[in-house]
């Protein structure tokens, strides 16, 4: 049997092996016993992720008040005769968070939780952070001479105890939890709310319709901004809007790390790979927050570089297109190429003033996309972290199939470390993806899309078409066949069997007709003659187009689609005086009859009778050709112009003038 080895400790023995006296072991001071108490609070106090969570808000704390203080100042300056009403001294602001407190350390932090929790919406859960944040930072603060309950002696002008405990704070705070409380127990967690593609696409139209890019275009290629202030303006707020928008929703930014993006993070005029070559530019995010300790992530430090490509099928989010669009005439108006240390998204005061060393403001930011929101008819609550929410749900699940993300590209895109905890990406992913397949609301569509049995219902795809399915197809194409071949028969009845000329199309009457292009959705006319959405159900009473219709069309004539919302009357006017050079319109009162009538009538006859309603009503002698009397006159017209041309209609006839038209057939009625 093999014998034990004998082991000795050298533990409390000398290199010669002779044990340690007790009067040679180290002394222990009492300042190195408090530091090792200090080290132990600091370390064992708080979790780690509590004690970075306090270190985040710590920092946006400053951030704010940073930008509140800004504001007061500019206004300050613009107004000299500004006068705080609750007595509240800027420069004094300014150091309420620094060290020591003073009085309006309190204020300040009842400030940064109104901000977040109600203007941003933001829940409990936030207020609790921030009010534990604070508290944790002035009790620990010059041993505990801050902590305790909170006093400000006006006499001498100091502070006893914490701020964060001060009645306003700690009032708030209650109130904020007796708002969620009465949400309802089913309430989910208050998350901002999602900037979808559909939202984005409405965002983005209504900023067209206002500020159409060609506007910034053309000022970039004539090398001159608007000389008035408040068209400058415009074309400013909705140029940075757009590019804002787009780079949040396409990048899933948080408004710090977009709003801190400057020139020297751009690579612009890069070129990809043979054979495609696609042009595109780098955009490095230096500053991310999820990739400052690079946890989980074996790649180069500047895996946070992103190469951004355009998207010409989803023009609304084409961060490509609208960046570029921004940058010349953002320079343009700087009166200067850009430095690296410019931002991209700079802040621009009241009177057009472009400061282009100093980002743009949370508050700023938060006004532009309440302005727009709201501008578009969007009814939900956004914030700055809607496009992100937004932009990372569309990749991962509502994006077509084929292109959608898989779950470590969406980790890594959004800057997710994988040390996180599961609960950072459910808030952003699955959470939606669970009300989607959970619930029923959709239980009446004709068509199911069975959500619950595969990831977005995809199953579906790949299913076999049922023979029901197939009948159903074959009946509705049958029956539009019978019914053009009618319409074919009544209108030419000695060709029951229509036989094409040769100067007619031969294209199948399956086939759509030739048509001149349309323009985006963003301009698209919005009045009577438009054909109906494609999602609407057909009328009993509709007519499909007769043959004779669909082939005799005149190629290169058409007339462009009114833009929605205030101006596009006086669009209406100009294409039927001056007519549209730059897209080859001649003006609509000098066309000769063939091109708005027979077989031309349903392709432009519409549409000039409307301008020529509202030119006439324009030109009345009552009205004078003056713009100002005709909105008093219809004030529709800063509506859609339906309803401008109903009410036109309604004072004709209240005065009994008849409007002639001329009927299918031809004759005038």
């Amino acid at each position: 049997m093999a014998r034990a080895r004998k082991t000795t400790s050298s533990e409390g023995k000398k290199p010669g092996g002779r044990k340690k006296k007790d009067s040679e072991k180290q002394s222990v001071t009492a300042q190195a016993l408090a530091q090792n108490t200090r080290d132990a609070r600091a370390k064992y106090t708080n979790a780690e992720n509590t004690t970075n969570a306090y270190k985040g808000y710590l920092a946006r704390g400053a951030e704010f008040l940073a930008s509140v203080v800004a504001e007061r100042k500019k206004r300050e300056v613009d107004d000299p005769t500004w006068v705080c009403e609750q007595g509240i001294h800027t420069d004094v602001l300014a150091k309420a968070f620094l060290k020591p407190p003073n009085q309006h350390s309190a204020i300040a932090l009842e400030m940064y939780i109104t901000q977040k929790c109600l203007v941003e919406g933001l829940g409990k859960s936030t207020a609790d952070g921030i009010h534990g944040a604070y508290a944790k930072y002035w009790d620990t603060m010059d041993g505990d001479k801050y902590a305790g309950e909170y006093h400000w002696n006006d006499e001498t002008n100091k502070v006893t105890g914490c701020p964060a405990r001060a009645g306003i704070v700690t009032s708030l705070v209650k109130i904020i939890k007796i708002r969620d409380a009465e949400k309802g127990a089913a309430a989910t967690r208050n998350h901002a709310e999602a900037m979808s593609v559909e939202d984005m696409v409405s965002l983005m139209d209504w900023s067209e319709s206002v500020c159409p890019t060609s506007k910034l275009v053309e000022a970039t290629k004539a090398g001159a901004p608007p000389t008035a202030l408040a068209e400058r303006l415009l074309l400013l707020k909705h140029g940075l809007m757009r590019g804002f928008a787009s780079s949040s929703f396409t990048l899933w930014t948080r408004n710090f790390e977009l709003c801190g993006l400057q020139m020297r993070d751009l690579t612009l005029d890069c070129v990809g790979p043979l054979p495609s070559s696609h042009p595109y530019f780098k955009v490095f995010l230096d500053g991310r927050k999820g990739w400052q300790h690079k946890q989980g992530y074996d790649g180069k430090r500047e895996s946070n570089e992103y190469n951004i490509y355009g998207q010409p099928d989803l023009p609304a989010v084409d961060m490509y297109q609208y960046l570029l669009t921004w940058l010349p005439f953002y320079e343009l108006c700087l009166g200067r190429k850009l430095e690296p240390d410019d931002y991209i998204f700079p802040y621009i005061s009241s009177n057009g003033t472009i400061h282009a060393k100093r980002e743009m403001t949370l508050q700023m930011c938060q006004d532009l996309i309440t302005e727009f929101t709201v501008g578009a008819g969007l009814q939900k609550t956004y914030t700055t972290h809607s496009f992100r929410r937004g932009g990372a749900q569309y990749r991962f699940m509502f994006a077509p199939p084929g292109k959608r993300w898989s779950l470590n590209i969406v980790r890594w895109w959004g800057g997710w470390a994988i040390g996180e905890h599961v609960d950072t990406l459910m808030k952003y992913l699955l959470d939606s993806l669970q009300s989607y397949e959970t619930g029923h609301a959709d239980a009446l569509c004709p068509v199911q899309h069975e959500v619950d049995k595969s990831f977005m219902g995809e199953h579906l795809l790949v299913k076999p078409v049922t023979v029901g399915e197939f009948r159903a197809t074959a009946s509705e194409i049958m029956a539009q066949l019978k019914a053009m071949s009618l319409d074919a028969k009544n209108s030419h009845p000695r060709q029951a069997t229509p036989m094409l000329s040769a100067g007619h199309s031969t294209r199948s009457p399956l086939l759509p007709s030739t048509a001149p292009p349309q323009t985006s959705a963003a301009h698209q006319d919005a009045s009577a003659e438009e054909a109906p959405s494609p999602h609407t159900p057909s009328r009993p009473n509709s007519r499909a187009p007769t043959l004779s219709e669909r082939v005799e069309v005149i190629s290169g004539v058409f007339i462009p689609d009114l833009k929605k919302g205030d101006g596009a009357w006086l669009e209406a006017v100009r294409q039927w005086e001056h007519g549209d050079e730059a897209q080859g319109l001649k003006p609509l009162r000098d066309w000769p009859r063939e091109w708005y009538s027979d077989g031309m009538r349903k392709v432009t006859g519409t549409k000039r009778s409307h301008r020529k309603l509202i030119f006439d009503e324009y030109e009345r002698p009552v009205l004078g050709l003056n713009e100002s009397e005709f909105i008093k006159t219809y004030p529709e017209a800063h509506k859609r112009i339906s309803k401008l041309i109903n009410a036109i209609r309604e004072s004709n006839k209240a005065r009994g003038v008849t409007i002639g038209r001329r009927s299918k057939r031809g004759s005038t009625r």
